[in-house]
């Protein structure tokens, strides 16, 4: 990888908020701060899940996700989908499911 900053040792605090870059013999050095805030998660799903409830089930090692008719079993390890469970609804009159 290309080494923009010119350095040879960087070191990063303990929440990550700010690294300092420097090189050997060299009298002073560079702190740089983050510039955006993320923790690198990736969405497991797109689908809308508006409304939707979770449930941990640390015994079972499992995750039990809700949607309008359906509740989702997933592993809590590799959010792999292991499982589904459909719910009948009543039948609606109006325009709003139930």
């Amino acid at each position: 990888m290309f080494n923009f900053m010119g350095c040879n040792q960087m070191m990063f605090g303990s929440k990550v908020r700010y690294g300092i870059t420097y090189k050997t013999n060299q009298k002073a050095f560079k702190v740089y701060r983050r510039k955006y805030v993320h923790d690198f998660r990736v969405p497991i799903t797109s689908d809308n899940m508006e409304g939707s409830r979770g449930l941990d089930l640390s015994k079972f090692n499992k995750i039990l996700v809700s949607k309008i008719d359906k509740i989702f079993v997933m592993c809590a390890d590799t959010f792999n989908k292991t499982g589904e469970i459909p719910i009948t609804l009543l039948k609606t009159e109006t325009r709003e499911p139930n």
